[in-house]
């Protein structure tokens, strides 16, 4: 099932002791609320009962946008984050869980500017709940510049990711060895970095390594970076698919 969406803008304010949505769908206001947890946000949308399509459309639409709003507001630490969902599609992921996926717009904090995003959530139906949702900002096929490696922002993506080798693998020495390093644009404020290369890990061998971050060019500092070693990466043949935030 693919839908269009029309009008759909969420607004989620961060409160000191949690995180509060106030949630409108189609301009038939719905509310939902998210629960906070030290490294995620899931969201479940309050309903009396779904009687009709449409109630549980707008149901899923919430709890959905609700999940996105959690994830980006505690990620960016931002007290207010406005989600728009253009594009819907679902598919059957088991007996009472859907696949959601599609597209839509965020605007961050006090900016003027709506950034592109695609998501992908499995919703229960059971519980009118989504989970953690995968994010990724940006144009779904953006144009993208290669970064030379000698670059200050090349030599700090490495130097981030093998502070993290360390940290992960502290009774061996690794070290990554990037070949090729790209950026593409996710609105004007934001570069979405992606490097390829290998981790070093010294008198045992190599392994392929991708790194996939965020880099915030308005506050000039890393939103996240995230790393995966192997040829069974969950990004291998992704390209183009959101990462989870987590």
């Amino acid at each position: 099932m693919h839908r269009r969406l029309r009008q759909t803008v969420l607004v989620a304010m961060m409160a000191a002791a949690g995180v509060a949505t106030s949630v409108a769908i189609a301009q038939k206001p719905q509310p939902a609320t998210t629960a906070p947890d030290a490294r995620w946000v899931q969201a479940q949308a309050k309903v009396d009962d779904a009687e009709s399509r449409i109630q549980g459309d707008q149901a899923m639409d919430a709890a959905v946008a609700a999940a996105v709003i959690g994830a980006v507001a505690t990620e960016f630490g931002e007290r207010k984050v406005e989600v728009t969902l253009d594009d819907v599609a679902v598919a059957p992921a088991s007996i009472r869980d859907r696949t959601v996926s599609g597209e839509g717009r965020l605007r961050i904090g006090g900016d003027p500017e709506w950034i592109a995003f695609q998501f992908e959530v499995l919703y229960d139906t059971t519980n009118a709940s989504a989970g953690v949702p995968a994010l990724r900002l940006g144009d779904a096929h953006p144009g993208t510049d290669t970064i030379p490696l000698e670059s200050p922002l090349a030599a700090e993506l490495d130097a981030r990711v093998n502070a993290e080798l360390s940290s992960e693998f502290a009774s061996q020495q690794v070290e990554l060895v990037t070949t090729r390093v790209t950026a593409a644009e996710a609105g004007s404020r934001f570069l979405r970095i992606e490097a390829t290369g290998t981790a070093e890990f010294a008198g045992e061998g190599t392994t392929p390594a991708q790194v996939r971050a965020l880099y915030d060019r308005t506050a000039d500092e890393w939103v996240r970076v995230r790393y995966e070693l192997g040829t069974t990466s969950n990004w291998a043949d992704e390209a183009d698919t959101a990462v989870a935030i987590r």
